[in-house]
């Protein structure tokens, strides 16, 4: 496993290791595409000087489960240089179009996309690569050994940029949390949010909110509609996701200005059809408990699954491809470990036991700490093949807190998905 950060340079120039951070690939986040070669393959390693060609097919409509037309993004994946790159801003939004944008109530806004980034630099105005460890105070890392550090957040790139809207006028925000680390909980002053899509994956109905918390990964969909002439800030609240330094401090993170001629934009209502669980795989065929523990007395940090740092030698779970699951997530740590899984969204239908009554999907979700959550996952029978799934925290995934899982389809009489990988796999 390599640590998310390193020693200073030594006799002058690099450690292999700190080269490493360079090591890079791509992650699309949220698209139900194949994790094979050349494709959505998270343990490819491209070096600098390296190229490598990405092909993806995306499902359409003729294969009986389209992609769901929403927000999704890119992001590099190498293990042990993900968060490096990630405080470096490299992501990028991927949308999808489709019937929710048809929606007359949708299709009459005007949409702007906002990639919320968190850049942790040192005072050289670099990612350092330096040993990264929580702090107390508003910036939540330091390094090992200690020098100041800032920690911005910029939209689009933009520090606290001005949002234009008129009065009346509604606007499509597409919004999607990028920072390796923090929690987002979003609110624009004296505005209500109508949120229409969570993760990629429309509502049936829109759902009017003062505020939505968006953790590291997740995106939403929402309609603004412009207030009286002012300037409203768009803030991050003060939020405690488990940090030991307490609550993440609060942020303006732009402002919107309303000014021009008034408009009277439309309110959405309902939206579309959400998808289901297909009637033949709503039977649940294996349970599965997976267990999230971190220690960060120690340099660096170390972060688990199941007692266990990521290997990618190791095989954790295999599943069936066409198959539902339903796995318990507990979580042993005061941190809101978001859960992630590649290829396929899942359902929240318990949080501490207590049923949500919610079926909305979701490819991203805080675990509460100290806590548990039920989830139930379709594994899509047309996509298999070997990816992880981890905390996206990126710090905490880059310090071990990843796993693996074999997605499988039909198979030979005998066939052992473990024996050529070199470990045990969890049931």
């Amino acid at each position: 496993m390599e640590p998310a950060g390193l020693p200073p340079f030594q006799n002058g120039g690099p450690t292999a290791a700190q080269e490493a951070l360079n090591y890079t690939n791509i992650h699309t986040h949220g698209l139900q595409v194949s994790p094979g070669e050349g494709t959505d393959n998270v343990y490819a390693v491209v070096k600098p000087g390296e190229s490598l060609d990405y092909t993806y097919d995306i499902p359409g409509p003729d294969s009986g489960r389209p992609q769901p037309p929403g927000l999704y993004w890119y992001h590099p994946h190498k293990h042990g240089s993900t968060s490096h790159q990630g405080w470096q801003g490299l992501a990028g939004p991927i949308v999808v179009e489709g019937d929710i944008d048809e929606v007359p109530e949708v299709a009459a806004a005007r949409e702007r996309v906002m990639v919320l980034n968190e850049m942790l630099l040192n005072e050289a105005r670099q990612v350092p690569s330096a040993v990264i460890v929580p702090t107390v105070g508003p910036v939540p890392f330091t390094s090992v050994p200690a020098m100041p550090m800032d920690i911005l957040f910029p939209i689009n790139g933009v520090l606290q940029p001005e949002i234009d809207i008129h009065p009346g006028e509604t606007q499509r925000w597409r919004v999607l949390a990028a920072g390796p680390h923090r929690f987002f909980h979003l609110r624009l002053d004296g505005h209500a949010l109508w949120q229409i899509s969570q993760d990629g994956v429309p509502f049936a109905q829109a759902r009017e909110k003062d505020s939505i918390l968006l953790a590291p990964g997740q995106r939403a969909e929402f309609i603004v509609k412009g207030g009286p002439p002012g300037r409203y800030a768009f803030r991050a609240l003060a939020y405690d996701q488990g940090h030991p330094g307490g609550p993440r401090p609060e942020k303006v993170l732009g402002t919107v200005v309303s000014a021009g001629a008034p408009m009277d934009g439309p309110l959405p209502g309902k939206l579309v059809d959400p998808p289901e669980i297909p009637e033949d795989a709503r039977t649940v065929v294996n349970t599965r408990t997976v267990t999230f523990e971190g220690n960060i007395a120690s340099i660096p940090v170390r972060f688990y699954l199941d007692g266990k740092p990521f290997s990618a030698s190791r095989i954790d779970q295999t599943v069936l491809a066409g198959t539902t699951e339903e796995w318990l997530l507990v979580n042993d740590d005061v941190f809101q470990h978001p859960f992630h899984i590649h290829v396929n969204p899942f359902q929240v239908i318990e949080i501490n036991g207590e049923p949500t009554g919610d079926d909305s999907w979701w490819d991203t979700f805080a675990l509460p700490p100290l806590g548990t959550a039920k989830i139930r996952i379709y594994f899509r029978p047309d996509v298999t093949g070997l990816t992880v799934y981890h905390c996206h925290i990126l710090p905490h995934e880059d310090n071990g807190m990843m796993a693996n899982v074999l997605i499988y389809g039909d198979l030979p009489t005998g066939f052992g998905p473990v024996a050529g990988h070199g470990g045990a796999h969890g049931g």
